[in-house]
Formats: structure tokens, C-alpha cells, sequence
């Protein structure tokens, strides 16, 4: 059963309380959860006054026990601004605390890389926003007049949950704060959650909170960051030249790598083409950590030769690293890294494909956490080494969008000591991103889109006033759409549609340019036209 549809089957008796110098139908509640159980406030032992509300007890969900734990919370109120600071106490770690709303009525809600025309909750469904991920990109959402946005200084899971359970005459909003496990204390303090209403233009208000999200993530615009090399402002289309897959199939060699450049360069400048090279490495995924040409492709002599041709032609190269994933026969030291649960008792066996076709997910693929300094130089060196030895231009990290919480060794600061060793190395390496979200986009300022999300963003300056996207591996080649290295199978193109902060991309798999050269030299000449970021 996914989580979204996991719920409570009694009611848990949450004392409501109004907004301040309000009688109205707003109204709000605070839950509490520890490693062991969820609570509420207990109604005795609670007193809310001039804004301030003090509980010294706490009542087990469903109010039938109380138990030790307490809080304090003031809630402010400046104009249409209402602002919640959370402070809970109990004898175990702090797992969660929930803000839930009730009132704000029952139109639907969207954040600001929703796609346009889409929105979440239309018809009283429910749904389920989580940050940092696809589905949110910044803890910010609008509902009507409605804002609803955390201003946390850290990357932290923040969840917008909006039901409408069979105990309640209405709708709930619930936003949860889940600290990070690698940080769990008995007392905690929530970063502050902000409502506002009767907000006309919501748009300003995501301004407001941008400029939050960049002073805490040290976001740069565009225009003036300094890890963006100066070819990639000129690149208006991605090549992405499938190597070989996990089975050990081959879609291009390096050969034929260099041959289908010259294709393509043939119908856009070769300067505004840049190369995207997953599974060169060898068997995609079954070889990962090992970052080294794969032989079946040509080995070190044709990886050489490819990149000699690119740099001839005046294309940059990008070759696939994966942040994460590995091959446990690999990497003997993976138990160091490996991804472990929020409370570290056990290891977190993430995203096993099904590579060969027998329906079912292979073993010996394990995620490993870059913020673990081993494994993190592993990675570094491997990319530094690629670098040196053939001159490539860019790195791309898989998976990185991802966020886990992971007591040990806290993610993003990972991403960041990653980011920036390699910077200090190779001042002039572009790195790239799968996924993107806020403070994602400050490391890596360029990125893939999620796979299956609307690339028409609502409030496109959420991504492009920062960086800038292309679409993902498993984007369907001309023709029958294959994946290629990706799990995906067999996916259609979609149609060229010039968005926003978005580069194109072609994909060329074994029999793309035998088979139908004419749609991609149509694609480039497109790009050539519309592609420019």
C-alpha cells in the first residue's frame, strides 16, 4: 500500500484552537511523533492565550491515555500573515511534528513546478506533496487565495497531506516537518510555517519565499553564477548516445558514438550540442561504482578516440556517473555507505529494477550516501580521473534527486562537499544533476527533468531563475521509443514543444540513425531554432 493511502482508522481527538483575534472556521492542531508513538495535545493540560499556547502533557492519538511531553507555541499574526513557531519536548527523539488546518476550504491546490493546467486535490481528493522531490520543489503551495510555505534554512522532508477523513466535517491540511535523523533530539523546534489568505496575486508571494529559499541555500541567479561554464549558455540541444546495457547489450559503440555527432552536427552548430553518454562505463548499473571505458564499446584507446572526435567538432561530452547506486561485487566497502532507515537499524534497499525482464527487481544493488567520506572520494577520484585522462567537460551524477534520511551522515551536505572537491579540482567541470529541487539547484546548475513530470511548470522562475533542465534518460528515441539503458523499455517521444528554461534532447539508441536519420535531423534543426536556454 503506498503511504499516501496509509491513515488513521479512529478519530485522534486533536484540540482545535483559532487563529489569533479570530472567531472564524479556521482552525489548527498540533500532532507530535517520537521514534516509539504519534500524540496530541492533551485538552487539560493545554492553555492558549493572546497567542501563545502552552501544553505540559501530552494525550496518546485518540485521547484515551496521556503521556509525558509538552510544547510551546506562539502564533503571530501580522495583517493576512499568520506565522506558527513549534517548539515540542518528550523523553524520546522528536521523529515529526504536524500542523494540521482546518477551514481553509475545499478548492485545489498547486505548488510551483505543478504543471500548468494541472493541480493537485480538484474533486475533494487526496494528495500528497513531499519535499525535497519531484512532486515539490520548494516547500511552498497555493490554494486560491491561500499560501501555505516552511522557511527552513535546512533541507529537511516537509509533506503537505490534504484529506478529508469520515471524523471531520471538513477538509484537513496537514503539514508535516520531519527533522533530519541525524539530528534527533528529545526537544525541538520547528522552522516557522506561514499562512497567509486573501493573497490576489500568489505569485508575489512565491517571490517572498524564493528570496528565503536563496539567502539559505546561497542560490545564484543564472545570469551571475560562477559554475556555469560560458558554453553552456550556448547549448541548445542534449545527445543523449545510449551505451551498453545492463544485460550487456550494446546501442552504440564508441565508434558509433562519434559517428552519430557528426551526424547531428550536421543540422546545429556542433558548439551548441552537448553529448550525454549513460552506460559507457559498461554494463549500466551492473558495473557502478567502476567508472572506467566499458571494453565491449572499445575500451580506453576508443573512448579516447570519441572524445578526440568531439573536441575536433567542437561538441562537449558528458559521460553518466551514479551518485548513489552500486553493485555490491563492485565496491567491497559498501557497507560503510550504504543507505541506512531514519532510526539506523537497518540497511534501506532502494530502486532494484528489473534489468533482465524475469518481473522481478535484481539483487546486489545498493544505494550508497556520498555524504560517507569514503565513498565520496570514491566518486570524486573516479570523475577527476575521467577528467584528467580524457578531457571531458561535464559530469552527471544519477540519481542525486533523491533524498534520503539517513541518520549517519547527512545528505546534502554530501552533495555539497562532492560538488565542491571536484570544482576545486576542475574549476571549468560542468556538473549536472538527475532531478532538481531549491537547494539541489544551487549545486548542480543543470539538471534532467523527472521522468513523467509536466516540463510546462506553472511558475517556470522556480527552476529557470536558477538553472536550467533537459529531459530525462528514458526520454523515448525516435521511432519506437526505446529507453535504451534505462528500465523504462519502450516510452514515445513527445512532440518538441519549446518551454521555459528547458534544452531539448534526442536520444539515439542501436537502430536510430539506420532507421530514421530524417526525424533526427528534423529534431536538431528544431533545436537549432527554439532550443536556446
Amino acid at each position: 500500500m503506498a503511504l499516501i493511502d496509509a491513515d488513521l482508522s479512529f478519530d485522534p481527538r486533536d484540540p482545535y484552537f483559532p487563529l489569533p483575534g479570530e472567531s472564524g472556521d479556521v482552525r489548527w492542531a498540533v500532532q507530535i511523533f517520537t521514534t516509539g508513538n504519534g500524540y496530541a495535545l492533551d485538552p487539560a493540560s493545554t492553555r492558549f492565550h493572546d497567542g501563545h499556547l502552552r501544553c505540559d502533557r501530552l494525550a496518546l492519538l485518540g485521547g484515551q491515555r496521556t503521556a509525558e511531553g509538552g510544547a510551546d507555541i506562539d502564533v503571530h499574526r501580522r495583517g493576512d500573515r499568520v506565522e506558527w513557531s513549534i517548539a515540542v519536548r518528550h523523553a524520546e527523539p522528536v521523529k515529526a511534528v504536524k500542523l494540521l488546518l482546518a477551514g481553509l476550504g475545499d478548492l485545489p491546490w498547486w505548488a510551483a513546478n505543478t504543471g500548468r493546467g494541472q493541480e493537485h486535490g480538484a474533486g475533494g481528493r487526496r494528495f500528497q506533496l513531499d519535499y525535497p522531490g519531484p512532486d515539490w520543489a520548494t516547500p511552498w503551495a497555493a490554494s486560491g487565495e491561500v499560501t501555505l510555505s516552511v522557511r527552513d534554512p535546512l533541507v529537511r522532508r516537509q509533506i503537505l497531506h490534504v484529506h478529508r477523513p469520515a471524523y471531520a466535517p471538513g477538509r484537513i491540511v496537514e503539514l508535516v516537518h520531519v527533522p533530519a535523523a541525524s539530528a534527533r533530539t528529545p526537544r525541538y523546534q520547528v522552522p516557522p510555517i506561514l499562512l497567509r489568505r486573501n493573497v490576489s496575486v500568489p505569485d508575489d508571494d512565491l517571490d517572498e519565499h524564493l528570496s528565503f529559499v536563496e539567502r539559505a541555500h546561497r542560490l545564484q541567479p543564472w545570469e551571475r553564477r560562477r559554475d556555469v561554464p560560458d558554453w553552456l549558455r550556448d547549448v541548445a540541444l542534449v545527445v543523449t548516445l545510449h551505451g551498453q546495457h545492463w544485460t550487456g547489450h550494446v546501442f552504440n559503440t564508441f565508434p558509433a558514438m562519434a559517428e552519430a555527432l557528426r551526424f547531428v552536427t550536421g543540422h546545429i552548430e556542433p558548439h551548441r550540442v552537448l553529448a550525454y553518454l549513460p552506460g559507457w562505463e559498461g554494463r549500466y548499473y551492473h558495473d557502478y561504482p567502476r567508472y572506467r571505458p566499458g571494453a565491449d564499446l572499445g575500451g580506453e584507446r576508443g573512448f579516447h578516440e570519441l572524445t578526440d572526435a568531439a573536441r575536433a567538432l567542437g561538441v562537449r561530452l558528458m559521460p553518466m556517473f551514479g551518485g548513489h547506486g552500486a553493485n555490491v561485487a563492485q565496491y567491497a566497502d559498501w557497507r560503510s555507505s550504504v543507505f541506512q532507515n531514519d532510526t539506523g537499524r537497518y540497511v534501506e534497499l532502494l530502486n532494484r529494477p528489473d534489468w533482465d525482464g524475469d518481473r522481478t527487481g535484481e539483487g546486489d544493488q545498493v544505494f550508497l550516501n556520498p555524504g560517507e567520506p569514503g565513498f565520496r572520494s570514491h566518486l570524486v577520484d573516479s570523475v577527476s580521473a575521467i577528467v584528467r585522462e580524457f578531457g571531458v567537460d561535464a559530469a552527471f551524477f544519477d540519481t542525486v534527486g533523491y533524498w534520503f534520511n539517513d541518520p549517519r551522515y547527512e545528505l546534502v551536505d554530501g552533495y555539497r562537499r562532492l560538488a565542491g572537491e571536484l570544482r576545486r579540482r576542475h574549476p571549468e567541470l560542468l556538473l549536472a544533476a538527475e532531478g532538481w529541487w531549491d537547494a539541489l539547484s544551487g549545486l548542480f546548475p543543470l539538471s534532467q527533468q523527472w521522468f513523467g513530470v509536466d516540463r510546462d511548470l506553472r511558475t517556470p522562475q522556480v527552476l529557470t531563475r536558477y538553472a536550467r533542465t533537459t529531459g530525462h534518460l528514458a526520454e523515448g528515441t525516435p521511432g519506437p521509443g526505446s529507453t535504451g539503458v534505462h528500465e523504462k523499455g519502450f516510452v514515445p517521444r513527445p512532440a518538441d514543444v519549446a518551454r521555459p528554461g528547458h534544452i531539448p534532447v534526442v536520444s539515439i539508441a542501436g537502430d536510430t540513425l539506420p532507421d530514421h536519420a530524417p526525424e533526427v535531423a528534423a529534431i536538431a534543426r528544431w533545436a537549432r531554432e527554439h532550443g536556446a536556454p
